[in-house]
């Protein structure tokens, strides 16, 4: 993933992090899973106990794609920068559901197709990713997360740049003009979902009172 080490993707990636840093500042727990993403370490200023990381220089576990090696119910917090766009099993969204806690938080970033990332993408011959990937809209991720049972919380849109050269100098003016202009054209976007809690409230029994049969009067 030589890509990630360019100037434009370093930047890039100091975006996403920023957006990471605002959607997990209020989250708790135990533990708190980064899959993907070995360019940077997004839990770093996370208040999660315990750090797990699936690549890079910190991994500490290692996973078939098909499953996730933890106890259902038992991850706090899971972050899948670029994840998905490696390839994934068609049930990764049902582990990931089946592995994060009621009130649990999932936080999903993508190259975004409808963007100059992905006209880079389309065009590309590259073998290196993420040029040799397919990118998922926004839409579509989101659908997927809510057939699995999440309920989306959050969402961000992010660098407008033209990133067709890995030296490209950043410029606020892409930035500006694309945030109040094409808000759904920047080249990565974040969601933040939570596991469903379905709260059971009980029912009261309606009991009907049974009527008084009539006194019979000795004579």
């Amino acid at each position: 993933m030589r890509w990630f080490e360019s100037k434009t993707a370093k930047k890039l990636i100091a975006q996403e992090k920023e957006i990471i840093d605002k959607f997990i500042e209020d989250k708790f727990g135990y533990f708190a899973l980064q899959l993907g993403g070995p360019f940077i370490d997004f839990l770093e200023n996370s208040r999660i106990n315990r750090h797990l990381f699936s690549e890079g220089v910190l991994a500490n576990i290692l996973f078939d794609r098909s499953s996730l090696p933890f106890e259902e119910e038992s991850i706090d917090l899971i972050i899948c920068p670029h994840f998905i766009e490696q390839g994934y099993n068609e049930k990764l969204f049902d582990e990931l559901y089946r592995t994060i806690i009621p009130g649990g938080c999932l936080i999903v970033l993508c190259f975004n197709p409808f963007s100059f990332a992905g006209i880079r993408n389309f065009f590309s011959f590259s073998l290196e990713f993420p040029w040799n990937s397919k990118f998922i809209s926004m839409s579509s991720v989101q659908r997927k997360m809510k057939a699995a049972g999440f309920s989306i919380t959050d969402g961000q849109i992010s660098n407008y740049q033209p990133i067709f050269s890995d030296n490209h100098i950043f410029n606020p003016f892409f930035e500006k003009v694309g945030n109040r202009w094409l808000p759904l054209f920047g080249n990565v976007f974040v969601i933040a979902a939570q596991k469903k809690v379905i709260a059971l409230t009980p029912i009261k029994p309606m009991w009907k009172k049974l009527k008084k049969s009539p006194t019979l009067k000795e004579e």
